[in-house]
């Protein structure tokens, strides 16, 4: 593995530029929202130079297995692969096999890196990565070099060597007083005890080695930065910036705050970054009659406060309110008090209840103005301290306004929710039909592991369906409208677990299985049951006793399996913690021989057959690593 860190990303690009003069290049994209961003601005930056390429949407490594055997090895004019949130888990090599003329760019925000890809046998994967990492990384890969190159027989032989010339030349010192030969025994002694000293010396090395890597990789899966702004950077580098791939790095950013993979601090870093290309790229504003800013382009994008409410600005302030996750634990609206309480701070800000109730759009305009002032002066009495956080928002033409986080929303909306849901649900999406989804869901729905998916059957439809929506104000829109439908299913069934107190405390995290209900096929995606994982979260901090990760299963009917995601949440709104729940549910599988399939680039989600889900839980806890 060649570690690219930001000084070289003009270099690597060039190398790729440099490479397509003989031959084309793939890009395998995994299915989330800052993959999707990513995806679109590294296309632009191909196609301003004129590269030829090929994207390939990928769910999981045996896509990429099977993308190996039919495109990589097929295709003799590749010259470059390029991979965008997902790869850097594991050793690339083992799904991957490419000619030495081939190099592989992996540009993935998982972490920790797999180090297998640092031996010299690799060194045509190139990773990128940040450079505040060198010194960590630069330790980690030396202990993985010692203990893969170092080995005990090449050193001990040395030793031996060196014991053995002492003993060939004992004759050559002998002398006829016999001095030197009483030095010999006092020499051995003290080479005796130089190489043991050695020897001890290289043993505590190894040990510190081997625990450094180890809890390198054993402190669980966190995130780095978000892959659309190490691909919005080399833009930069490249002087290849515009408000187009600028929006789509600030949604692929949003996407990792919102759904808890980044901090605040990290994520303040690149809002303070973006703020200044924002300034440059929208200075042409005018006034309205009333005083009020107003783009004079159709696609201007504003640095903007937003409120932690669902697509306020789509659907009436009392709904997003209470269908946010922020609003919702703090308050506790699954309970008679927590509704009371809502009602109450509308009361207090002056706001009827009529009034809150009505699309935002169709509320008094004397309102929506005094709104922000009344939040601020109100939220805190109610524990919603937090209640902002610094964002943007752009002009889709003179139609509508979205904010980042309302993109968010939509595209993942489009990538979780399965075409049958949409239509249980009254929305018409209007999905991708631009190739023979029949044909290829046919094609796609076993993991291969003796286990079904729902979801394998309709995900590369929905992949680009997304895609697609990325630019159209349309395609968000229908988004937007099925999100606020499934917002309210998690809350719904969020709700039901804590009035049921389906809730298992299993020692250091709580376990949950969803298996009826009408809204149960809404959760055969892992992002909608991190969803429901994630509010769980907010709700047991605010309410429970111990702020503790959750174990959700969904029943997967029609495969008599269960689809299960392990989040650890955050402490407080705004923070991360690592998820180890990765490797304990390896090991956990390991122990019960638990028929599961972990085909995923996220490594805290596997399939289950149904029958073996109490069995593996119960393994679960044994393993210290879950000790919160």
């Amino acid at each position: 593995m060649v570690r690219i860190t930001s000084v070289q990303y003009e270099q690597a690009y060039e190398q790729i530029k440099r490479d397509s003069i003989e031959g084309s290049c793939i890009v395998f994209v995994a299915s989330d929202v800052d993959a999707l961003c990513a995806c679109k601005i590294f296309q632009g930056l191909l196609k301003s130079d004129i590269i030829q390429h090929k994207i390939v949407p990928v769910a999981g490594y045996k896509d990429l297995m099977k993308a190996n055997e039919e495109l990589i090895k097929k295709d003799l004019d590749l010259r470059s692969v390029i991979l965008i949130n997902c790869g850097g888990l594991v050793d690339i090599t083992q799904y991957i096999q490419v000619s030495e003329q081939v190099n592989i760019y992996i540009i993935d925000s998982h972490r920790p890196l797999n180090l297998d890809n640092a031996v010299h046998d690799n060194r045509n994967v190139f990773v990128f990565d940040e450079k505040e990492n060198d010194a960590k990384m630069a330790e980690m890969i030396e202990a993985h070099e010692a203990l893969m190159y170092n080995s005990d027989s090449e050193e001990d032989s040395g030793e031996d060597d060196i014991m053995g010339r002492d003993d060939d030349n004992s004759d050559m010192d002998d002398g006829d007083d016999g001095r030197i030969q009483s030095d010999r025994p006092r020499r051995r002694r003290r080479l005796d005890d130089d190489v043991v000293h050695s020897r001890k010396e290289r043993a505590r090395k190894r040990r510190q080695q081997n625990r450094l890597l180890a809890e390198y990789y054993s402190s669980g899966v966190y995130y780095a930065n978000s892959s659309a702004a190490i691909v919005y950077l080399l833009a930069s580098q490249l002087s290849k910036t515009n408000n187009e791939l600028l929006w789509l790095a600030i949604v692929g950013v949003t996407s990792q705050y919102i759904f808890e993979r980044n901090d605040t601090d990290k994520y303040m870093e690149q809002v303070n970054i973006f703020a200044d290309d924002v300034s440059r790229f929208n200075i042409h504003m005018s006034s309205d009659m009333d005083g009020y800013s107003q783009p004079t382009s159709l696609h201007t994008i504003q640095s903007d406060d937003e409120y932690r409410f669902v697509l306020f600005r789509h659907w009436s302030l009392y709904d997003s309110m209470f269908h946010s996750g922020y609003v919702a634990s703090k308050l506790g609206v699954w309970r008679e008090h927590g509704k009371r309480r809502l009602n109450n701070m509308f009361a207090k800000m002056g706001f009827s209840l009529q009034q809150c109730q009505q699309i935002y759009t169709h509320m008094d305009n004397d309102l929506k103005q005094i709104l922000r002032k009344k939040i601020e002066e109100v939220a805190p009495l109610y524990g919603l301290t937090d209640i902002c956080f610094r964002s943007f928002s752009r002009h889709y033409g003179w139609r509508m306004q979205l904010s980042a986080s309302d993109v968010v929303y939509a595209l993942a909306t489009l990538l979780e929710t399965s075409p049958a849901a949409a239509t249980r649900l009254g929305e018409n999406v209007q999905w991708n039909e631009d190739q023979d989804w029949d044909a290829l869901e046919n094609e796609s729905g076993d993991h291969g592991d003796g286990l079904g998916s729902v979801r394998q059957k309709w995900w590369m439809r929905n992949f680009y369906t997304a895609y697609d929506a990325v630019n159209s104000a349309e395609g968000l829109q229908r988004g937007i409208k099925l999100c606020m439908k499934i917002q309210k299913a998690i809350v719904r069934q969020a709700t039901a677990i804590i009035d049921k107190r389906s809730a298992s405390k299993v020692r250091a995290f709580r376990f949950i299985v969803v298996k009826d209900g009408p809204d149960l096929p809404l959760f055969q995606h892992p992002l909608t049951l991190s969803k429901l994982a994630l509010f769980l979260t907010d709700a047991f901090r605010e309410h429970g006793k111990r702020n503790l990760p959750f174990v959700l299963a969904s029943l997967d009917e029609e495969h008599d399996s269960y689809l299960v995601v392990g989040k650890t949440g955050a402490p407080a709104f705004g923070d991360i913690r690592k998820n180890p729940f990765g490797i304990a549910f390896q090991e956990a599988s390991e122990r019960t021989g638990a028929r599961i399939s972990l085909d995923s680039f996220e490594t805290s989600v596997l399939q289950i057959h149904k029958n073996d889900l109490d069995h593996f839980v119960e393994n679960l806890y044994i393993r210290n690593i879950l000790s919160f």
